[in-house]
């Protein structure tokens, strides 16, 4: 599973079932899982959702790691944002703690709601991006965003910047690595010392990286050039219609996540 250990929007090379399904399948299912996951209000509904998750991510063979891991840079705003519903600070707090500091065991649950959701939809959008390449995300959001071409939209040039930002998205996390490493083989300690230290020691991983951004955005800006790139210069590709399988699994994940988003607001 070392593979999961990529950034987010890294594809992971598997032949898996998800791995053969259109990407204009799952992005529009992606999105409205994200609607569901708002939506869904009650507890065994959110289990329903985590159940759903780990379906799709044993068929992807992928560790729960890979969410553990890609929630840990957001873990300080899980936390507070778990204790800013909990803790109640003007006294009406069912569980008293000291003056007007007190716990409030729904807001608790708000709070454990809240952090449930982020972590879901950081869940599945691992799971679409390590199952899709990003020339075929990049490709499916032309082509869902085609019509909007008859109305001026250059949805050709957001193609090329969206796979651009795609692409970058692996090589930032991947260069970030290196130099992570590289200096760690000097003995650098990132967390150990006081703040200060820390911050400094942080500069010397996060200076080199941006000064190879630029330099790696400078190289891509004389490609792009010596090759007469200019606006309007690329094509949006042809719409294709969905395969039957395709079009299968669509209806079906979309009718589900109705029925549970109906049944979790009615119950």
């Amino acid at each position: 599973m070392a593979s999961m250990n990529k950034p987010l929007g890294s594809f992971v090379a598997a032949d898996t079932p998800l791995a053969r399904v259109d990407a204009r399948v799952k992005l529009l299912l992606l999105l409205a899982l994200t609607v569901l996951v708002f939506a869904a209000d009650k507890l065994w509904a959110i289990a329903c959702i985590y159940a759903f998750l780990a379906l799709v991510m044993r068929l992807l063979r992928m560790s729960p790691r890979a969410i553990a891991s890609t929630a840990k840079p957001v873990s300080v705003i899980l936390a507070f944002t778990l204790m800013a519903n909990l803790v109640s600070c003007d006294g009406t707090g069912a569980v008293a703690l000291a003056g007007p500091v007190s716990l409030d065991p729904a807001g608790g649950v708000r709070g454990l709601l809240a952090v449930l959701r982020i972590v879901a939809l950081l869940g599945f959008s691992l799971c679409v991006s390590a199952s899709t390449t990003p020339p075929q995300l990049s490709d499916a959001c032309i082509r869902l965003m085609s019509p909007l071409a008859h109305l001026g939209v250059p949805v050709a040039d957001i193609g090329s910047v969206l796979s651009l930002a795609l692409r970058f998205i692996s090589v930032v996390g991947e260069e970030f690595q290196r130099i992570q490493l590289a200096q760690r083989a000097r003995g650098v300690e990132f967390d150990q010392g006081t703040l200060r230290h820390r911050i400094s020691v942080w500069t010397s991983v996060f200076t080199p990286l941006i000064v190879g951004l630029f330099r790696r955005a400078d190289r891509l800006a004389e490609s792009m050039a010596a090759r007469c790139y200019a606006e309007g210069s690329t094509a949006a590709p042809r719409p294709a219609p969905l395969a039957a399988r395709d079009r299968a699994i669509l209806m079906g994940g979309l009718a589900s996540m109705l029925a549970l988003g109906a049944a979790s607001l009615l119950l």
